[in-house]
């Protein structure tokens, strides 16, 4: 097996299912994936505004990564491998190569191509952002990978939302909802099933169309791993769909690992928080 560093960022550990599915899918492959996130891996954009903060977050991983002494990093995060790439490692000495998930599974389709045997049916309007592909050919490539999977078919459309992922729309007054309804109008229009995200991200801020009735949301990776017979819950979606009553499924012993002010004051609002649904 081949030895590689499944980088998975702190943002996606509200979502384990997705880390746990992508671990599995890199040893099916034959890789080697040691999983690393959270705090101790940090990229430091949540230190953009402080750069000697910032230096400092970035210095402290990528030495982390060089002292594991594995030849490639695997960033699942947009934010992360596009970090990496413009400041974490420009300023340090990067002894790994840096890839992103989705280019090395599809460097790798005619080894995952044999593993997609549970048929999808299912024909999915795909969110594409217009920021990232300079990183990495999401849009062309992610739609690729769906179509090995029995069944689902990628509808064309033209939308694709400004920015990298639906976190640079957040300061922007409007944004999220003239997305959800640009979104909500191809998925019509093309007659859609459901609405696949690239990115956790997205995914989290389209759930709640979901939790509302209006059309299911998936991730990519969730599509792949039915496909191949991983049967992880998608905890998130389930909290969500509950909104006020999330703390009733996440239990008491759970929130107090977290900590029961950051659950209030960050998750609770992120889990109640319903997107303005437009008439179509």
């Amino acid at each position: 097996m081949t030895p590689i560093t499944f980088w998975y960022g702190c943002n996606v550990l509200r979502h384990g299912d997705i880390i746990h599915a992508c671990l599995d899918i890199l040893r099916a492959l034959d890789f080697d994936a040691l999983p690393v996130g959270g705090p101790d891996y940090c990229c430091g954009t949540v230190k953009d505004a402080n750069q000697t903060a910032a230096g400092g977050m970035a210095t402290r991983t990528v030495g982390r990564f060089n002292a594991l002494q594995r030849e490639r990093v695997v960033a699942w995060c947009p934010s992360c491998h596009s970090h990496m790439q413009e400041f974490m490692g420009r300023a340090n000495d990067m002894r790994f190569a840096m890839t992103y998930l989705v280019d090395l599974l599809y460097a790798n389709r005619a080894r995952l191509a044999p593993l997609l045997v549970h048929p999808v049916p299912m024909r999915v309007l795909l969110h594409r952002h217009l920021g990232f592909n300079e990183h990495s050919p999401v849009n062309r490539v992610v739609p690729e990978l769906l179509r090995m999977i029995p069944g689902v078919e990628v509808v064309e459309d033209d939308y694709r939302v400004p920015g990298y992922m639906c976190a640079s729309l957040q300061a922007v007054p409007g944004a999220i909802d003239d997305m959800i309804a640009a979104t909500l109008r191809a998925a019509k229009a093309s007659g859609a099933d459901a609405v696949v995200s690239i990115f956790h991200q997205c995914y989290r801020e389209l759930c709640g169309l979901e939790a509302q009735g209006a059309i299911p949301v998936y991730n990519y990776i969730h599509l792949l791993a039915r496909s191949m017979g991983l049967a992880y819950e998608d905890e998130y979606k389930a909290w969500k769909k509950a909104g006020d009553g999330a703390a009733l499924l996440i239990g008491t012993e759970r929130i107090a690992r977290v900590g029961v002010e950051f659950f209030e004051r960050a998750l609770l609002p992120e889990l109640k928080k319903r997107p303005l649904i437009p008439k179509l």
